[in-house]
């Protein structure tokens, strides 16, 4: 007898396809034509609607759930394939299907990298500007660990090669007794749904079962604190603290991204914080909180919660478009989160420690010779290693925020903070496209800026070299010599000159000019003259030493001409002596002869013949030998080098355009017979 095959139910299959995700067998189907993985450019948002069920089960905590993902296509092209950031491991099942049809798993096996997303073939490509809807069944766990339970990335989440995407959320979801829950969303009562529509990392869950909440309404927002009842005053601190941030942030800015806040515990000693999802956020230490030591003593947690508050704004509202997957290392993010809790803390009377706390970090890093270039290429980004969270992501992303604001003026950049927060919400920014903003805002190129601060290691270097008072009609007249350092950052330095009847005036560097002669008139001799007054500049004051690369470079981006007090720097400087590429040694010697300084031209021409062998090399620096030797009377001297010249002429011609000099055997021939003659 023929049997007859029904129609299996969306049910049946889903079923089918979990046991399929969790066979004991390798899973991997083979792909059909056309079944390829591509991420679209500028990645879908997608909607999420699940109803979620956590048991516990005495150390053991279950999570099972199902429900829909759907996204529009808004692509120019078909999708064929989805990538979903999931494990495969026994303890997980999942399970997938579009209109009742099972997407086919096209990797699966179970010893892939955790970091391996999981390709599903969908069973009709998703065409451009097509909705599609996966109809979802998974179920993980995790353990209760001293009353916590935390569950990480719990949901099958769309993968588009690392690219953010802000997703919105609708969780229904119901949790054992005796748990109280901190989730990435506001509940509806009615409803029993948590909603967020601005997810970027992820939507957090966490449960505890020794921990109690307090909440409270601020600015339209629910705020929400979990504590141990030894943490509890440092909670409620931190709340009534948030009850204050977000209507400020939301006043200053025009929006605070999520309908709710949840503030977590961490780590028991009192280092800082982290966001731990979206619209969640850890802050340590709360248990070792002192109500005692005063309001002001106690700032540092007013400032925390402000800080990883901020980061709700970039990184979550406005997405990193520098770095893949998490934000904690775009600088740019970073930093503009410490500028949000850094305007907080000014105006609300709390002063400027923490945040030069970051710049001195910064530079504690620089002294210790690390590289601090940002937009690091990979070559460069492996040599990096030292705490580059503390030193470059936290320390130089604020100090070139901050530097950029003192550059611009505080007005100017809070226009261009606001613009920017307002305008790439739910949107992806790159540093580049941050300062094309900035530069519409501030109505100029900022490549002098950017380029330094930015794409190089330079560090602002810049120090008051000299000083002098002197009476004058009606009191004094006042110079102060600012000489940035040989290789610094060249930007508008604020510059403060104190006089002895309390009074004071400030100027600013020409960051166009390596040496700057500031003049003032005053009634009273000069008392004291302070770089960066405010304090807001990641500037050193003192040389710094460079490496031999650094030297090289630095020296190679010097004009050919009009520098040669630059070059007499460098070739004083004993770190020099350590360089072995002939041409630096060349480049210096031209530099120096074009700046008069002749002895020490002549040392950098030997020095140019010391290192190399090449004949090219060694005719350059014997024929500039024999010339400065012609200039300073020396005509034996000069002779014996052109003779050698002659010795290893290379064929070619050494051409100075900025002389109008070309250089060749016949040239030196001819110098035999008559000396070298300059004027200038």
């Amino acid at each position: 007898m023929r049997k007859t095959m029904l129609p299996m139910t969306a049910g049946a299959i889903l079923t089918a396809i979990v046991l399929f995700l969790t066979a004991c067998a390798p899973l991997r189907e083979q792909a059909a034509a056309g079944e390829v993985y591509w991420a679209p450019k500028d990645p879908p948002p997608a909607a999420y609607a699940l109803d979620v069920k956590v048991k516990a089960e005495g150390e053991n905590v279950s999570l099972t759930a199902s429900g829909k993902i759907s996204f529009t296509n808004t692509a120019g092209r078909p999708l064929t394939v989805l990538a979903f950031e999931w494990p495969v491991k026994p303890s997980k099942e999942f399970a997938a299907a579009v209109s009742g049809r099972p997407l086919k798993v096209l990797n699966g096996e179970r010893n892939m990298p955790l970091t391996t997303p999981l390709l599903l073939a969908l069973p009709e490509p998703v065409g451009p500007y097509e909705k599609v809807v996966v109809d979802v069944r998974f179920t993980g766990g995790a353990a209760l660990n001293a009353g916590q339970v935390h569950f990480g990335l719990w949901y099958p989440r769309l993968w588009w090669e690392g690219s953010p995407v802000r997703d919105s959320f609708r969780v229904k979801l119901e949790t054992p007794p005796g748990f109280v829950a901190a989730v990435s969303g506001r509940l509806d009562s009615a409803s029993g749904v948590y909603s967020n529509d601005c997810v970027t990392t992820h939507f957090g869950l966490f449960l505890s079962n020794t921990m109690r909440a307090e909440r409270r309404e601020a600015g339209g927002v629910e705020l929400t604190a979990l504590f141990t009842e030894k943490g509890r005053e440092c909670a409620l601190f931190c709340l009534a603290a948030a009850a204050d941030i977000v209507p400020f942030y939301n006043k200053w800015l025009g929006y605070y991204p999520h309908a709710s806040l949840y503030i977590l515990p961490g780590d028991a000693r009192p280092m800082g914080g982290y966001p731990y999802a979206s619209g969640m956020v850890v802050i340590h230490g709360q248990e070792t909180f002192d109500p005692a030591r005063g309001e002001k003593e106690n700032d540092w947690w007013r400032w925390i919660t402000a800080h990883e508050i901020g980061h709700q704004y970039w990184g979550e509202s406005v997405m990193s478009g520098d770095v893949l997957g998490n934000y904690s290392d775009a600088w740019l993010m970073i930093g503009m989160g410490i500028c949000a809790d850094k305007e907080y803390m000014l105006r609300r009377g709390h002063g400027w420690d923490r945040h030069r706390g970051f710049i001195d970090g910064y530079l504690g890093g620089v002294k210790a010779g690390n590289d601090t270039t940002l937009d690091a290429p990979p070559s460069l980004l492996k040599t990096q290693k030292y705490d580059r969270n503390n030193v470059l992501i936290h320390g130089k992303g604020f100090a070139v925020l901050s530097a950029l604001e003192t550059a611009l003026g505080r007005e100017a950049f809070d226009r261009i903070y606001r613009r920017t927060v307002r305008e790439y919400a739910g949107k992806r920014l790159e540093w580049r496209e941050f300062r094309r903003i900035a530069e519409a805002g501030a109505g100029e190129s900022l490549t002098w800026f950017f380029e330094d601060w930015v794409k190089s290691n330079k560090v602002l270097e810049c120090r008051v070299a000299a000083k002098t008072s002197v009476p004058a009609e009606g009191g004094y007249a006042s110079e102060v010599r600012i000489e940035y350092g040989m290789n610094s950052v060249r930007m508008p330095v604020p510059v403060q000159a104190s006089f002895e009847d309390g009074t004071a005036q400030t100027a600013t560097t020409d960051r166009l000019a390596r040496m700057n002669l500031l003049r003032f008139v005053s009634r009273a001799p000069l008392k004291d003259v302070i770089l960066d007054p405010d304090g807001r500049l990641g500037l050193v004051r003192d040389a710094i030493p460079q490496t031999t690369a650094e030297i090289e470079e630095a020296v190679e981006d010097l004009d050919w001409t009009g520098t040669g007090e630059a070059a007499l720097e460098f070739f004083r400087n004993p770190e020099t002596a350590a360089v072995k590429t002939p041409h630096v040694w060349f480049k210096l010697g031209l530099l120096l002869f074009d700046g008069g300084f002749y002895p020490e031209s002549l040392g950098a021409f030997r020095k140019c013949r010391e290192v190399s062998t090449a004949k090219g090399d060694v005719f350059g620096a014997l024929v500039w030998m024999g010339n400065i030797n012609d200039l300073q009377g020396n005509r034996e001297a000069a002779v014996s080098c052109y003779t050698e010249a002659v010795k290893n002429d290379p064929g070619w011609t050494l051409q100075h355009d900025q002389y109008g000099l070309r250089i060749n055997k016949a040239w030196v021939e001819e110098r035999l017979r008559s000396p070298f003659k300059w004027s200038r």
